[in-house]
């Protein structure tokens, strides 16, 4: 979200330092590895109203960096939510249809449709390559003027003769505004910098890859979600030429852990209720683990999105385990709160004052 922002601010001519405590594509945040999901389908219409705002961003991107992004593949959507989301769908005039589930099966053979007697299909769900994403967004804002500083971890944010500084490293930035993506480290820097308590909380979550059974199935596979329930999601997600293999998940936050310390090594245990998962619902892979992932979720108690400003201090933060989908929008969204410009957002939906962010 910060190469985004940073991206984006450059676009407009604006003077532009990016700063990263670590390198370009560390895998101590939600932005690493080869591959996310991307979709539309949401059983929520804001979420399927960014989305579509999104999918024109992606595509300018695309053009600018000179390569594909995201790789359209479709999109599944199974399970007892899957209702909500035809009904968001329809709402914001996003074309999908059901397909009965012998006619998915055929289709789709790496997918398991037993216990479905339809699915929802929306064509325009994806592969967003997220490794090739963050590092063309660097690119592109180091080729517009953005300054770009990694290895520097920020210690300091203060007001200074009506300016905001920021330390970096050794070297201190004096800006107008500062746009603050801090990813796990979200509640705990705001608080800082904001004198209040700011509840995102950072969880460990374990993903694996699974090598195909059958590439011609796996070749052709759309990306798939299977709707539990409102706390249980599992998905899966194709390799597109780029990924290890079909990369599988939950949607169920793990552990919380301190971003500083850890402990951030993959648990097999926790990664054996996926593979067996594997086993059951895609029949176009081998169902045993390879290539395992971690990632930091940063939750917020309603999981919307943190997208608002305070002062001089736009914030960008608890994405909760789904936003990498919006990132170029992300980017203009946190653009447009720097330079005093209406983002259109859904009225207070993801501000810092929401109820669900009030504590005590």
């Amino acid at each position: 979200m910060g190469s985004a922002a940073a991206l984006s601010l450059a676009r407009r001519g604006r003077s532009v330092a990016l700063i990263e405590q670590f390198e370009p594509g560390h895998a101590r945040g939600a932005s690493h590895g080869a591959i996310r999901i991307f979709r539309l389908s949401y059983p929520d219409t804001d979420y399927v109203r960014l989305a579509e705002r999104a999918l024109p961003a992606w595509r300018r991107l695309e053009d600018e960096a000179g390569e594909q992004l995201l790789v359209t593949t479709g999109g599944i959507d199974s399970g007892p939510i899957a209702l909500e989301c035809a009904r968001a769908l329809e709402e914001a005039g996003v074309r999908s249809e059901w397909l009965p589930a012998s006619d998915a099966a055929e289709r789709f053979p790496s997918i398991d449709f037993d216990g479905f007697e339809r699915v929802l299909y929306q064509p325009d769900g994806g592969v967003a390559l997220a490794d090739r994403t963050v590092a063309a967004q660097v690119r592109l804002a180091r080729e517009r003027g953005a300054e770009v500083r990694s290895g520097a971890a920020v210690r300091v944010v203060r007001g200074d003769g009506g300016h905001i500084v920021v330390g970096a490293g050794d070297t201190e930035f004096a800006a107008g505004v500062v746009v603050m993506t801090p990813g796990p480290w979200a509640g705990r820097l705001l608080t800082a910098v904001l004198d209040r308590l700011v509840p995102v909380l950072p969880t460990l979550q374990m993903v694996a890859h699974f090598a195909p059974a059958d590439a011609a199935a796996v070749a052709a596979m759309p990306t798939f979600v299977e709707w539990v329930g409102p706390n249980l999601v599992h998905y899966a997600v194709p390799p597109v030429g780029v990924a290890p293999g079909v990369k599988m998940g939950d949607h169920d936050p793990g552990p919380e852990i301190d971003p500083d310390d850890g402990p951030f090594e993959v648990d097999a245990a926790r990664l054996e209720p996926v593979a067996s998962y594997a086993a059951r619902r895609l029949p176009g892979v081998v169902p045993n683990v390879i290539a395992p992932e971690t990632c930091l979720y940063s939750l917020t108690p309603d999981e919307d999105f943190i997208l608002d400003r305070a002062g001089d201090v736009v914030v960008g933060a608890g994405f909760s385990g789904h936003g990498f989908k919006f990132v170029p929008l992300i980017g203009e969204i946190l653009a447009d709160l720097a330079s005093g410009v209406d983002p259109g957002l859904p009225g207070r939906r993801f501000s810092l004052d929401r109820t669900a962010l009030r504590v005590g």
